[in-house]
């Protein structure tokens, strides 16, 4: 509680304490998003690259994730900054990344959870999100964050 007492509210702790991330990939003027099956909601969803923390530190974490799950580390791995992702339960941040990538990695690794990639462009992932096709939170999170410190082309 704010006066240091413990109270009875639910607090989740993932991955051990360890920071989650998400990473917005980028190719040229297009946006890696890879597709997933989500057990908490059961169904489909595309997003960017995310995961809970496999390492203390979150770059290393990030660098997995890509790796895993688009096949290739990026040219660039640039901060964005944190994200809570649910405060009223969740105990964690995640640390969400941009990463710019010279070629389009073309396979992933980790098949057994992505089940598929596409890179789309800038206007096409607004539209989207917009429209409600992508109502990812750290899709949503990184895009905007990419979007105000400029890492993002069309911004209209």
């Amino acid at each position: 509680m704010p006066d240091g007492e413990r109270g009875t509210y639910l607090r989740i702790v993932e991955s051990r304490g360890r920071p989650g991330v998400a990473v917005l990939p980028l190719w040229n003027d297009r946006v890696g998003l890879v597709r997933t099956f989500r057990y908490s909601l059961g169904e489909w969803e595309w997003s960017i690259p995310r995961g809970f923390g496999k390492f203390h530190d979150v770059r290393a974490s990030a660098l997995d994730e890509l790796i895993e799950e688009l096949g290739a580390a990026p040219d660039e791995l640039v901060s964005l900054g944190e994200v809570a992702p649910n405060s009223g339960l969740l105990a964690s941040k995640v640390h969400a990344f941009m990463a710019r990538y010279s070629r389009m990695p073309t396979r992933p690794v980790d098949t057994d959870e992505v089940h598929g990639v596409r890179w789309i462009t800038t206007h096409e992932l607004r539209s989207e999100i917009s429209s409600g096709l992508i109502p990812d939170a750290f899709t949503l999170s990184a895009t905007l964050l990419a979007t105000l410190k400029g890492h993002l082309a069309g911004a209209s």
